[in-house]
């Protein structure tokens, strides 16, 4: 080979002789071509000596010509073989699974749990003999690596985070166990009968998963902890092998599982199996019945096994049996009584964890600062405060650590110090296990493979990823140190800076400096603050004498928030806009999680902030119990505001319910966002469920009163007349943020006349127009409340020109015969959200179907117009500079996204009709499965699109206004990153990479998609 060829550009190999022997080899294998593109995708990976072993082993294997060899099967074989030793060898030894790979469906999106338990039961099914145990075994562990490969794939190239790795390896465990369960269980029922009162394989035992599988927190090379328990007491029918008692079956039937799961056989093991928590540990019996275990614990269960059953979950067999069991034990694990000694027994479990494991500090999970203090941190406050706060009770780390910072047990400074460690650690973890699926925790001493290491998780140097894993291990060392003062067990120490800084007595010069070394970027306008809150004789802040205790506690509160400064600005406000701010102090002072959280907010949000100084009656909302709720949904929602609604007659007290409710509402919706408990999705689907309900609402009061004055309106044929109201844009795709307006089209069946009433007849048309007039009153009439929603209804045919709400023929006629290109990609996000179904069916398939979606005989024609379309909305309103980009309507922003599917959608979706689909996802996922996307062109638009979302919704709820460009320097920027999940020195910097980075293969992919 040319020595030029180890030349190029990219990482060195470490091993120049090693790495030239085995591009000679792929040269002589499979060709010249195929040589220089596995070397060009093994510079480019994290370990390039690595990466080309890997492909040497597994492309040989393989045996075809290099021209079958995709570019995407080359850099997922690098991918693979920089991170993991183990990975490479599967696909040496099972080929084929690089070709179901590069199929790329099965990379794009996190596999449920469901579709993990088809696949493995229509597996089950297909075996020759149902009972051969011996090829279950190897079915499930053959199962186990292609879905392993698979996850790794996306882990390594960055298209699933860290919780979506440990979900799909938890779900993996959880299906395999249940399969496992299901075709043992019938085996045993064939020898000795069924078990009494058990209809089915796998009625009565139940298999509860513990630790990581419980929580739903697996990493590669986990241990699954399991407990086998049974309902009933009893006898089985008999049968060759003759009857036996209930605990003599299911012990059997412990075993043959944990055996088939977990044994090491030529096909390697499914997941290794730890039985120790049950109840006597190795000493106990294998299976116990529901009543023996809730006699243990009730009488015997100590502090570990609380924090143990924190995390129990059924995960195989009759998972009833285990939901009673979990809440036969909510007393045990759940004490209403706060018992400190908790946390003291808790740091002594710690602290013997830290003797056996002697002075190493190589051990990520174990070590100082490691995994294990953040769960342990966690699992006090959770053991202290979850008998009395609900919402405390999650089995996840990172969802009970942001419930921690929703009840206001810690701040958002330590909040985002801790989630942002446990994922940078669990995914070194993931790292260091998916190398050999060896269970380790401990770091590499070796250079060369410390260097990898650092590699893999995406840095240039050693050093660099030494410093970043310091900082985090120190800050949560810190932290748990001081596990008994966030607790509650002891109380905090009092900051004598701050103490200086609340004291109206002392020299503005020296609060001023007190400020300045809290935090307060700008001390002199946060002692403004301060001398503001101390004009009322009632603060707190006005006592003389030295600081008083509650205002140093206020202040500290702020002075841990993200953002100190903001947030002792909005309180200020808040404070100092109510009349009598008396009540209020005392309520914070009763209840300091509340003033945490409350200080976590106004330096978090200042769109939240600003609902609270608009609405001071929102601290009330901020501590009652409905708040808990993280997500409720379409049904809880209605009926929520139809019980408020229903207590107040009158119309006017109906308007200002509906708007405290919104109030509330937006609060429990964003205050989930901001701590982490709702995905980005999940945000918009509560904000569109609650906009639906609302303006559901607002019909209904309009219906009431137009049918009062005109009566029911009728069509020609006399039959009662419907309307459907159409959600378009982002109420259309369930994608709702913040400031979203509502794009609205109202739709009736058909001309007649309304009959009764007390102000005569009036034609149909003309009641539903005043019906929509009226609706749109109630959504956008101004009270002290606010206002509902603004609404947008110029997507109507003829915009401006045409009436407010149009017939069904009406509608057809203006798409047949006028209708522009935008006015049809409108349509393509149209949904119903209030009114009549059967209309709604009628305009599917008289409109929609047969119009918007009519077939395009002039593909290059509508590829112009929408061409057309974003660029001009790209020039006359994006508004990007150098300062400023623009990630909704700029360069290569979410727009380009949604016009490129709307797009696909009007081209496909005649012949294709499950591409209709109002949400961006769901459009992007359809088109996909028919192949008029790629599924590698599906997942990258996904991805941005998700990455660009996230974006737009923190900016919007960073910001009071709705602030729609990204700066690209400046504080506001790195406070953003933060708020986006970027840790580190300057993160902004990160993140405008990041940005940069998704924009230009958004472009990239619009222009060569729109040209295709």
């Amino acid at each position: 080979m040319p020595p030029q060829t180890l030349s190029a550009p990219g990482p060195r190999f470490e091993d120049e002789p090693r790495a030239r022997a085995a591009l000679d080899a792929l040269e002589k294998a499979l060709g010249a071509a195929l040589a220089a593109r596995a070397e060009r995708a093994a510079r480019s990976s994290a370990d390039p000596d690595r990466a080309l072993d890997a492909l040497e082993r597994a492309l040989s294997a393989r045996r075809l010509p290099s021209e079958k060899l995709s570019d995407r099967a080359i850099g997922l074989v690098c991918q693979l073989g920089s991170g993991s030793d183990f990975f490479p060898r599967i696909l040496a030894r099972r080929p084929r699974l690089l070709d179901w790979l590069c199929a790329g469906r099965n990379l794009g999106a996190e596999k449920p749990l469901e579709a993990y338990q088809r696949e493995l039961a229509a597996r089950v099914r297909r075996l020759a003999d149902p009972s051969d145990v011996a090829a279950l075994t190897r079915l499930l562990r053959l199962y186990k690596y292609r879905e392993m490969l698979r996850i790794a794939v996306r882990d390594l190239s960055g298209q699933a985070t860290v919780g979506e790795v440990t979900r799909e390896l938890s779900a993996l465990a959880e299906a395999s166990l249940d399969a496992a369960v299901l075709f043992l269980d019938a085996l045993l029922r064939r020898r000795h009968g069924a078990p009494e009162g058990s209809d089915r394989p796998g009625d009565n035992f139940c298999v509860l998963g513990m630790g990581k599988l419980g929580a739903r927190e697996l990493n590669f090379s986990s241990d699954i902890d399991l407990i086998y328990l049974y309902g009933r007491e009893g006898r089985t029918a008999g049968g060759e092998g003759g009857a036996v008692t209930h605990f003599e079956y299911y012990a059997r039937l412990g075993e043959q599982l944990t055996k088939a799961i977990g044994e090491v056989t030529s096909d390697g093991f499914v997941f290794r199996v730890d039985l120790n928590l049950r109840p006597d540990g190795r000493n106990g019996p294998i299976v116990n019945s529901l009543d023996s275990m809730e006699e243990y614990y009730q009488s015997f269960g100590r502090t570990w096994e609380r924090a143990a059953m924190l995390k129990a979950r059924p995960v195989g067999g009759d998972r009833a049996v285990g939901e009673t069991l979990v809440a036969s034990l909510a007393p045990f694990v759940w004490r209403r009584s706060v018992d400190h000694s908790t946390v003291e027994e808790m740091r002594a479990l710690k602290a013997r964890i830290n003797q056996r494991l002697g002075s190493r500090g190589d051990d990520v999970k174990l070590g100082p600062g490691g995994i294990r203090e953040v769960e342990f941190f966690v699992q006090a406050l959770q053991l202290l405060h979850g008998g009395k706060n609900p919402k405390l009770r999650e089995r996840a780390t990172m969802a009970a650590l942001s419930q921690a910072l929703f009840a206001g047990l810690i701040t958002a400074r330590d909040h985002d110090i801790l989630a942002d460690a446990y994922l940078f650690l669990r995914k070194v973890e993931h790292r260091l296990q998916m190398l050999a699926e060896r269970q380790t925790h401990a770091l590499p001493e070796d250079g060369r493979a410390r260097l990898r290491l650092a590699r893999a998780m995406g840095f240039d140097s050693v050093a660099a990823f030494d410093a970043q894993l310091g900082r985090h291990r120190r800050a949560v060392a810190a932290i748990f140190n001081d596990v008994m003062q966030a607790s509650g067990a002891t109380p905090a120490a009092v900051d004598p800076m701050l103490s200086q800084a609340a004291d109206l007595d002392a020299p503005d010069e020296a609060r001023t400096a007190a400020l300045a070394a809290r935090g307060f970027r700008a001390p002199a306008e946060a002692l403004q603050s301060l001398l503001l809150l101390a004009r009322d004789r009632t603060s707190p802040f006005a006592k003389r004498g030295g600081a008083a205790p509650e205002a140093v506690k206020l202040l500290a509160d702020c002075a841990a928030s993200p953002d100190p400064d903001r947030a002792l600005f909005h309180l200020t406000g808040f404070l100092t806009a109510i009349r009598q701010p008396g009540p209020s102090y005392t309520l914070l002072a009763q209840n300091p999680s509340t003033a945490r959280l409350l200080a976590s907010l106004f330096g978090t949000s200042d769109y939240l902030s600003k609902d609270f100084l608009r609405h001071p009656e929102l601290l009330e909302a901020l501590v009652r119990s409905d708040q808990a709720v993280v997500k409720k949904g379409k049904e809880r929602l209605a009926q929520e505001l139809a019980a408020r609604l229903a207590a107040h007659p009158d119309l006017e007290d109906k308007l200002v319910t509906t708007r405290r409710f919104k109030n509330e509402e937006v609060l429990r919706v964003g205050l989930n966002d901001v701590a982490g408990s709702l995905e980005l999705q999940e945000v918009s689907w509560e904000l569109s469920d609650l906009a639906e309900v609302l303006v559901q609402a607002c019909r209904d009061l309009a219906w009431q009163e137009q049918l009062a004055r005109y009566g029911e309106p009728l069509d020609e044929a006399g039959a009662p007349a419907r309307l459907a109201i159409l959600g378009l844009g982002k109420l259309g795709g369930r994608e709702l943020g913040y400031h979203s307006d509502l794009d609205l089209i109202f739709v009736y069946s058909s001309a007649g006349e309304t009959r009764g009433g007390s102000r005569g007849k009036i034609g149909s048309g003309e009641f539903f127009a005043r019906l929509a007039q009226r609706l749109l009153s109630h959504l956008s009439l101004q009270l002290r409340e606010g206002y509902l929603y603004k609404t947008d209804v110029r997507l109507r045919p003829s915009g401006n020109q045409g009436t407010l709400v149009v017939s069904l023929n009406s509608f057809a006629d203006h798409q047949q015969r006028r209708a522009q290109v935008w006015e049809r990609q409108a349509l393509t996000r149209a949904r119903l959200v209030c009114g009549d179904e059967q209309l709604w069916r009628d305009l599917q398939e008289k409109v929609l179907g047969p119009l918007v979606f009519r077939p395009v005989d002039d593909p290059a024609l509508l590829r112009a117009e929408v061409a057309r379309m974003r660029e001009r909305m790209e020039r006359e309103l994006a508004q990007e500079s150098r300062a400023q980009v623009n990630p909704k309507l700029g360069r290569g922003g979410i727009v380009d996204v949604e016009f490129l599917v709307q797009y696909l959608e009007l081209l496909h979706g005649p012949v294709h009709p499950q591409v209709r689909q109002a949400g961006t996802l769901e459009a992007l996922s359809a088109l996909a499965e028919v192949e008029a996307l790629s599924a590698q062109d599906a997942q990258r638009l996904t991805r941005a699109w998700l990455f660009l979302r996230k974006l737009e919704n923190r900016l919007r709820i960073v910001h009071g206004a709705p602030l729609s460009h990204l700066p690209t320097g400046g504080p506001t920027l790195h406070m953003l990153a933060r708020r986006l999940g970027y840790a580190g020195e300057e993160p902004g910097f990160r993140l405008l990479a990041d940005y940069d980075a998704t924009t230009d293969e958004v472009r990239r992919s619009y222009d060569r998609l729109l040209a295709s």
